[in-house]
């Protein structure tokens, strides 16, 4: 499912395509991977796997290159955090490194956007100062639905670097911006010292339904696309899988000319494990009801579908095709692992 929105109107429009902006090559080709297993807040088993199995399978074939690895101990907050924006920040030398085309995270994250409060439509959620709200599809009896409140609360990633305590890194409202180099431009505050085109978050509740702009336009600071987890019912998750990241890879394998974000969408089709949607369908990658989502947010519609739908794997190693902003278009992509056309996860 392909949707776009310009946000500073707040109206639905329709998917405009166009020819990649010209530019004079400037190759970023590494990928950078972080994964935390040794949790104490729940111990995982597949991420660091998860991980090396995309990267070895994107060096399979020419391209792309090595960039650094840390896993657990070695993944730290500030590894996320741009140092303009805040002074302990170091993503410069780690998740958004100068050089870099991709950068992968796989671990925990929080769910703390999904509440037990029934509801039947959105106008029916209590409102939470500061935040958006959203009636999400949660059970159906015959032509009856019924939701549950969830609200923009912001997503984290979860690190834990001694193994005795998680830390959080809100991704959503704090110091986090990907991509920024010279060709973006600072726009963004975070300077000229970035560099990835594509963040890939592989969480728990990595993205709520239909509240991308409030949850993720932070973290866009030159980064062509994000591509998240979806979980669309609540107390459905993300499962701990270790071929996700393969799943992905294969698409670039298979046909380096291919556009980035529809390959995460659809690559939940070939993920394993999960268990079934209350929907029908289910399992995927997915402990009930989800979806690989993948956003782009630009200064213009045209160049947020342009990343959206048509960005290549090649052309995601060109600099000259970051983001630019200041943001005013969101544009996303997204395959869920049941029926969301015939069950939209909104009411």
């Amino acid at each position: 499912m392909k949707r776009s929105r310009r946000f500073t109107l707040g109206s639905l429009v329709a998917a405009a395509i166009c020819s990649s902006p010209l530019s004079v090559w400037a190759a970023e080709t590494g990928i950078s991977i972080e994964a935390t297993d040794n949790y104490s807040c729940g111990a995982l088993s597949n991420n660091i796997a998860n991980v090396d199995n995309f990267r070895n399978r994107m060096l399979s074939i020419g391209g792309y290159s090595a960039g650094v690895r840390y896993t657990d101990g070695l993944v730290w907050r500030t590894d996320f955090l741009d140092p303009e924006v805040l002074p302990e920040g170091d993503d410069t030398h780690n998740f958004d490194r100068p050089g870099d085309a991709i950068a992968y995270f796989s671990g925990h994250g929080t769910c703390d956007d999904q509440t037990s409060t029934v509801c039947y439509s959105t106008d029916g959620c209590p409102d939470v100062a500061g935040l958006d709200k959203r009636c999400l599809r949660h059970n159906e009896f015959l032509f009856f639905q019924e939701g549950r409140c969830v609200y923009s609360q912001p997503r984290n990633i979860v690190v834990d670097r001694t193994g005795t305590f998680c830390e959080l890194v809100n991704y959503s409202t704090d110091a986090v911006r990907f991509g920024e180099d010279p060709t973006s431009g600072d726009w963004a505050g975070a300077g000229l010292n970035g560099g990835i085109n594509l963040a890939v978050i592989d969480n728990s509740c990595g993205i709520t339904p239909d509240l991308y702009w409030p949850e993720l336009v932070n973290a866009f600071a030159g980064v062509s696309t994000i591509a998240l987890i979806m979980p669309t019912r609540v107390g459905d998750d993300t499962a701990d899988v270790a071929n996700r990241g393969r799943a992905f890879a294969d698409r670039y394998v298979a046909n380096p000319n291919s556009a980035v974000a529809p390959s995460w969408a659809e690559s939940i089709n070939s993920v394993t494990g999960g268990s079934g949607c209350a929907f029908g369908g289910g399992n995927h990658g997915i402990v009930g009801c989800g979806a690989h989502i993948a956003i782009s947010a630009e200064i213009n519609q045209e160049r947020a579908d342009w990343a959206n739908r048509i960005e290549s794997w090649i052309q995601l190693r060109d600099e000259a095709n970051d983001a630019f902003g200041p943001t005013a278009w969101m544009s996303w992509i997204f395959t869920c692992n049941y029926d969301c056309n015939n069950h939209p996860f909104i009411l």
